[in-house]
């Protein structure tokens, strides 16, 4: 494309203007461990809200976050301790899709959620119930945290 339309200008990249960036690897690093969800209908993408008119919202913490990687450590952990103990482990869709369950509920911090109409108080086990019955909000968590972009300082 270079001065076809524009004989007159010829565009060459200059490197010697190169703008240079003051930058600190601190800067880009997360500073919150946690991803607030608002939770939305899977269809219309409303806002849910509860019966006192709060957005229902779900917190999870952030892949970096020592919560979670302790979750997915343990998790490791008792998979490699199966399969160095002297049985055959055999693992089914299962056992990969309770996994995940498991890990999405240790990975959450709280809620603000209405379900079977009452605000239930968080617990893992609540949690992987909800999960699995109501599946489509893990997709909402799920996206929430991979397109989180409030992790650096600004």
């Amino acid at each position: 494309m270079s001065g076809l339309a524009f004989p007159q200008l010829k565009l060459k990249p200059d490197f010697t203007t190169r703008k240079e960036l003051d930058m600190d690897l601190k800067d880009l690093t997360p500073i919150n461990d946690t991803v607030n969800v608002p939770i939305v209908h899977p269809t219309t993408f409303d806002p849910l809200l509860n019966d006192d008119k709060s957005e229902m919202s779900i917190t999870v913490y952030a892949p970096h976050a020592k919560e979670y990687k302790k979750a997915v450590f343990d998790q490791t952990n008792r998979r490699l301790k199966q399969a160095q103990g002297k049985r055959k482990v055999d693992v089914t869709a299962e056992d990969l899709e309770e996994s995940t369950l498991e890990l999405l509920a240790k990975a959450t911090k709280g809620w603000n959620i209405t379900y079977n109409k009452e605000q239930p108080k968080f617990s893992v086990d609540k949690a992987k119930e909800i999960y699995s019955e109501v599946f489509w909000i893990r997709d909402q968590i799920e996206e929430a945290v991979s397109t989180s972009l409030d992790f650096t300082k600004a």
